[in-house]
């Protein structure tokens, strides 16, 4: 059985896989989009418009943080996930932030 889940947390591939790291150097080595042959032609696109959203909320959003209130301290987070074999997703993520005028 193959699963998704699992792919790209190979700790021999990605150093510390469990981490969020936008300044990974083998980034692009993830299975997100397929490989080879079937890599999603849609990949470059969706790409873009992730990058653009994701500039524009940062734009308008400072001091970002995990709310401790609904996931516990930075040492001991608790995340709900949703009960698949196929995919790992969180329930929600709960976050903090401070608007920028």
């Amino acid at each position: 059985m193959v699963l998704n889940g699992a792919a790209n947390r190979d700790p021999n591939h990605f150093y510390v896989p469990a981490e969020f790291d936008v300044d990974r150097t083998n980034a692009r080595q993830h299975l997100a989009f397929g490989h080879g042959a079937h890599t999603c032609p849609g990949a470059p696109l969706a790409r873009a418009e992730a990058r653009v959203s994701i500039e524009r909320l940062l734009d308008r959003m400072a001091d970002i943080a995990i709310s401790e209130a609904e996931h516990g301290p930075a040492s001991n987070r608790r995340y709900e996930y949703l009960p698949t074999y196929i995919l790992r997703g969180l329930r929600a993520l709960h976050l903090e932030f401070t608007s920028v005028a």
